[in-house]
């Protein structure tokens, strides 16, 4: 029972709220998506190969990608 009411007590009444928890997660991901998409934009830069830079661009822009859908489950 104890379980029970401490399980409830981590989930919100409407589902399309987050909880603190569920938020913080979010702001990790999105950190880490944003984090991804500058380090491939930095490792482009540094390559010499243009087949090899491109492929890091578009690793990047999936990112970037990744991001954007994240952000839109916010509003």
């Amino acid at each position: 029972m104890q379980q029970q009411q401490q399980q409830n007590a981590n989930t919100t009444p409407n589902r399309s709220l987050l909880t603190d928890k569920e938020l913080n997660y979010m702001k990790d991901f999105l950190s880490w998506e944003l984090l991804a998409v500058k380090k491939c934009e930095d490792a482009a830069k540094a390559c010499t190969d243009p087949q090899i830079q491109t492929a890091i661009r578009q690793t990047g822009q999936k990112h970037m990608q990744h991001y954007d859908q994240l952000l839109a489950q916010l509003h």
